[in-house]
Parts: C-alpha cells; structure tokens; sequence
C-alpha cells in the first residue's frame, strides 16, 4: 500500500515538475522583447533625424498620444501632420541623440520607456537659431499583434542655465 502511495505521488510530483521546468528554462518574456524596444528606441532617433514625419508616425499606435508641455495630439495621422510642417519649417535642421535609460515591464505586452535626449538645430519662432536643449521622455509601448508600438509619448525639456555671471572685483 504504502508502494503504490509513493508512486503515485512520484507520478503527481513528475507532472508537475515537467511544465515547471519548462517555464523555469524559457527565457522571460522582457529578456526577448527588450531588443524589439531597443530597436523602436533607435528607428524613432533615425526617423527624427531624417526629418520623415511619416516613418515616426509609422513607429506609434493607431490612437497614440503625443504630449508636450500643454500640447496634445492624438493618434497616429495627427501625429504626423504635427511634425511635418515642424521638419520643414523650424525643424528641419533638427538633430536629437536619444539615450534610453530604463525599460520597465508593466505586463508582457506593455512597457514603460525612459529616456533623455539631446536636441541642437531647432529654429526659434522668429527664425533664429535655438540654442542646443536637453530633455526627458516616458513612453507606454504596446505589443500589438507581434510588433512594438508608441502607445504614449510624453517629452518635456529640461530648463536650461543660464551662463553663470562673472564677478568683477
């Protein structure tokens, strides 16, 4: 009696171990899909800097959010009607280096991005040259049907300083 109880449980044991190994020895989710973000990261920064509104709109959501400062836009054709007069007009000397600090998984199919970035060639409004700006972005990307995509994209410029004063003695 005492036999079969100890097979049977080496039986149960067995059963469950095996689905558990499994699931033990198959790479995270975050392991697989972080290149995919790295690469949404750098087609965004290539993007940018060709100046192609289409090709950056192409990398967000259908209903995508855009959020600058007080601006919003919303959805993916906003989006690029937005910067595409900005790429031709103010920005269309624009260069931003993108850093990605942090990518934070909020479920397997949705991810917190963190970055910071680096801007020269911006236009003022009155056509003269902006000096080179810093800044931060937070984006929520969704996986949709097996590809990345910018479901939310917050920037905000970080402040500048101003040149410290020399004191004359």
């Amino acid at each position: 009696m005492t036999s079969v109880r100890l097979k049977i449980a080496l039986a149960v044991l067995a059963l469950v171990s095996i689905p558990l190994a499994a699931t033990l020895a198959r790479p995270a989710d975050n392991e697989l899909d972080s290149p995919a973000i790295h690469k949404i990261c750098a087609d965004f920064n290539d993007s940018l800097n060709n100046h192609d509104a289409h090709a950056v709109a192409m990398l967000f959501a259908e209903d995508a959010d855009f959020l600058q400062g007080t601006n919003h836009t919303n959805g993916r054709e906003a989006i690029e009607l937005r910067l595409g007069p900005l790429f031709a007009r103010r920005g269309k000397n624009l260069r931003r280096e993108v850093t990605l600090q942090r990518i934070r998984f909020l479920r397997p199919d949705v991810a917190a991005v963190y970055g910071e970035y680096d801007q020269s060639g911006l236009m003022s409004q009155d056509g003269t040259a902006a000096p080179p700006s810093k800044g931060l972005y937070d984006w929520i990307v969704v996986k949709d049907n097996g590809r990345w995509l910018i479901s939310v994209w917050h920037e905000s410029d970080l402040p500048t300083t101003p040149p410290a004063a020399s004191s004359a003695r």
